[in-house]
């Protein structure tokens, strides 16, 4: 009854989101092969498909204030295994690279999709990335939107992703209460997001945030994805795309960048951007997540390469 009760809730929570950016999104309930188990999907506008991966511990409905821009688009964000509105899921048993390629293609399996434009924040640019080098026939172009979690040398770590990818203390953290309120969500993103991000973004998407973290799945797969691409806040060294790697994926790619991202700074961005055999960079003002700090830009850069 009360995981019921907390599906409903947040589902209602994403309705409201949806609503707030004037996006019509029909809920989906996607079977995938690989893992075996069902995951939530949105679906607004119309036009070439496009399917959008959230970043760490978020879901797909954090895209609204994006998807408000790309209605000639057929957007399709996902909700990745254990967050959002997908089933509860354990990130173990393979590498997180594997993980990627696994989900992304049996989601593209499940939509009946052959290929499609990727477009991925954070975790979800390693993610379009990860599909993009294993299996570039799925895949007509690629996003990424801030620093791509754990892909290229140079990433930085924050405290809570420290103290989360640190073996003891992980389990500890991961059964802390989450913030209990909108305001208190919103202070907890400040550092990564930034003042601009923040002052732009409403309440009820901050909702959608606090509300996911209260999923019966988030904690489990927040804490074993994390413990795969992290530890004690360094990145694992078979995370990351080397050069030859980089220089394999051919497909065009378009990189955002926040100027001010808590992660990495532009130049790792310009060096992805030499490497790739066809890519470029945009930096805007912002931070992690530029297409909070700037989604009419974002929308226009995207449609660009879809």
């Amino acid at each position: 009854m009360l995981l019921s009760l907390q599906s409903d809730t947040f589902a209602a929570a994403e309705r409201r989101l949806f609503a707030h950016y004037g996006v019509v999104a029909e809920r989906r309930r996607l079977k995938l092969a690989d893992p075996a188990m069902t995951i939530a999907a949105h679906e607004s506008g119309r036009g070439e498909p496009v399917v959008f991966v959230h970043g760490s511990g978020m879901s797909g409905a954090t895209w609204a204030p994006l998807l408000a821009h790309l209605d000639d688009r057929r957007a399709i964000t996902l909700d990745l295994p254990g967050f959002g509105g997908s089933d509860p899921y354990s990130y173990t048993g393979r590498s997180l690279r594997r993980h990627a390629v696994a989900q992304l293609e049996s989601a593209l399996d499940a939509l009946g999709l052959e290929r499609a434009a990727l477009v991925g924040t954070s975790l979800g640019a390693y993610w379009a990335l990860s599909l993009a080098l294993d299996r570039p026939d799925r895949v007509w172009s690629v996003t990424t939107l801030g620093v791509p979690a754990v892909a290229l040398q140079g990433m930085r770590a924050n405290a809570f992703f420290r103290v989360l990818s640190t073996p003891g203390l992980a389990r500890l953290v991961a059964r802390a209460p989450t913030p209990k309120t909108v305001e208190a969500t919103r202070k907890a993103m400040a550092a990564v997001l930034g003042e601009r991000a923040l002052d732009r973004t409403p309440d009820v998407f901050f909702d959608v945030v606090r509300l996911g973290m209260r999923q019966p799945g988030w904690s489990v797969a927040m804490r074993t994805h994390l413990a795969l691409a992290m530890r004690a806040g360094r990145v694992r060294p078979g995370n990351v795309f080397s050069d030859d790697e980089l220089r394999s994926i051919r497909m065009p790619v378009q990189l955002i960048w926040g100027d001010d991202d808590v992660y990495g700074g532009p130049e790792m961005g310009r060096h992805a951007a030499d490497v790739l055999p066809d890519a470029r960079l945009e930096v805007l003002e912002g931070g992690h997540a530029p297409f909070l700090d700037d989604p009419e830009r974002c929308a226009q850069l995207i449609r660009r390469i879809t």
